[in-house]
């Protein structure tokens, strides 16, 4: 059912890569913001949406976040890491931070949040990752079921402009010779458009969600990694021989890429991987988002010959 609403979001972590999108997306709605991000003067390009504020996010204790939240009635939480520091930790970020953010919602009546997760969330995954977000996610019901108006989306992995997770092969694939090795070959995954994930973000803000409030999104194909990377490379003008390594040999490297710069890939990566459990071809389509197929957006990133001009408009989402 359609709920009734002033028409202004406070975005925790709106300024990373979907809530980049969502922005555009609520902005060409008429909506008003304050997007709420660790480092404001990294994203100054986000002031010039119109009715845009962005603040610091300073300690998030249980005041501070009142005093975010005291003009708004909607708020999304889309803050996370995909690995934790000595300053971020999962247990921060993931685990205690979404509970902290839906007690001060029930406290101060807002009317709805929306508390973006992870595909494969549990509070016994065997990686750190996939266990704090599984335990942000319990603490979060637990609000629920005190009466909290607020929903819960776990994403598998996302898909767009800037992401992260094809990007990455694309600039590793690049970067190689003939040969590329590549870790866990035959792990599944489901890859979901960030178009899409932002258009059920749009849907739970607007309508009331019934079913326990909490629903996966994946994407229409199920991909072996092999598979995934092999259409990255051929959507990208290359053509290398993919050369899978045993799931030994993907935790040796693992085990010496955590110390790279960036990080680009952990042994608690490979076992979120090796958790994520693909929702299936019969995934039920959230609020009726007909999902997209990777191969029908991704060459606008991809692709050879996307010049310049190109890539920033598809930034911008022009």
């Amino acid at each position: 059912m359609p709920l009734s609403h002033s028409k202004h979001a406070v975005l925790f972590g709106g300024a990373g890569f979907i809530g980049s999108h969502l922005i555009n997306a609520l902005s060409r709605s008429g909506w008003s913001m304050t997007v709420v991000t660790k480092h404001p003067h990294r994203h100054r390009s986000l002031l010039v949406v119109p009715s845009l504020k962005m603040v610091e996010t300073g300690d998030l204790s249980s005041d501070y976040i009142g005093s975010l939240i005291s003009e708004s009635d909607t708020i999304v939480n889309l803050i996370g890491i995909l690995n934790q520091s000595r300053i971020d930790t999962f247990a921060e970020i993931h685990a205690s931070l979404p509970g902290i953010i839906a007690e001060t919602c029930l406290q101060r009546n807002a009317r709805r949040l929306v508390n973006i997760s992870a595909l494969g969330s549990d509070v016994n995954a065997p990686s750190q990752y996939l266990k704090s977000r599984g335990q942000g996610e319990q603490a979060v019901q637990s609000f629920i079921e005190k009466g909290l108006e607020c929903t819960i989306i776990r994403p598998s992995i996302v898909f767009g402009p800037e992401d992260s997770f094809s990007r990455m092969f694309h600039q590793m694939l690049s970067m190689s010779p003939v040969f590329f090795p590549l870790i866990l070959p035959k792990v599944r995954v489901q890859p979901v458009y960030v178009g899409d994930v932002v258009r059920c973000i749009a849907h739970a803000i607007n309508v009331k969600f019934t079913d326990q409030g909490r629903f996966d999104v994946a994407g229409p194909e199920i991909f072996t990694l092999r598979e995934f990377v092999s259409l990255i490379d051929r959507l990208g003008g290359m053509r290398h021989k993919i050369v899978g390594l045993s799931p030994g040999l993907s935790n040796i490297l693992a085990s010496f890429a955590q110390f790279a710069p960036g990080k680009p890939l952990t042994p608690d990566n490979l076992r979120s991987l090796q958790a994520t459990v693909a929702v299936g071809e019969s995934m039920p389509e959230p609020y009726g988002v007909q999902p997209t197929r990777f191969e029908s957006v991704a060459g606008e990133w991809l692709s050879p010959k996307i010049d310049k001009f190109d890539q920033f408009r598809t930034q911008a989402g022009r």
